[in-house]
C-alpha cells in the first residue's frame, strides 16, 4: 500500500485501535531505534496516563518520526515526545 492510501486507512480504522494495539506498534518502531516525536501548538496542559503534564493535542499537530541523534539534537531524552512547537523569531533589524 502507498502512504496515501495508508492514510485513508489510519484515520478509517484509528478508533479501533486499542491503546495496547497503539503501544506494540511504537514499541516495534523502539526496536527498530525510531521514535515519534509530535509536534503541537497548544500551550495547554493535560495529564499525561502516567503522570506528569503533557500539551493538549491540536488540529495543526505535525508527527515525526525521528532516530535517537535526532532527539539529542533536539535535546531530548530517549523515548517518544509530545511537545510544544518553537515560537518563530522575528527577524527585525535595528538601525
Amino acid at each position: 500500500m502507498q502512504a496515501k492510501e495508508m492514510g485513508v486507512m489510519f484515520t478509517r480504522h484509528a478508533e479501533q485501535i486499542t491503546s495496547k494495539c497503539w503501544g506494540d506498534f511504537l514499541q516495534q518502531l523502539e526496536e527498530k531505534g525510531l521514535y515519534v516525536l509530535i509536534e503541537t501548538d497548544t500551550i495547554g496542559r493535560v495529564m499525561s496516563p502516567l503522570g506528569g503534564l503533557m500539551p493538549m493535542p491540536c488540529k495543526s499537530e505535525t508527527l515525526h518520526i525521528v532516530t535517537a541523534d535526532e532527539l539529542e539534537q533536539r535535546g531530548l531524552p530517549l523515548g517518544h515526545h509530545i511537545v510544544t512547537k518553537p515560537k518563530a523569531k522575528d527577524k527585525t533589524t535595528t538601525a
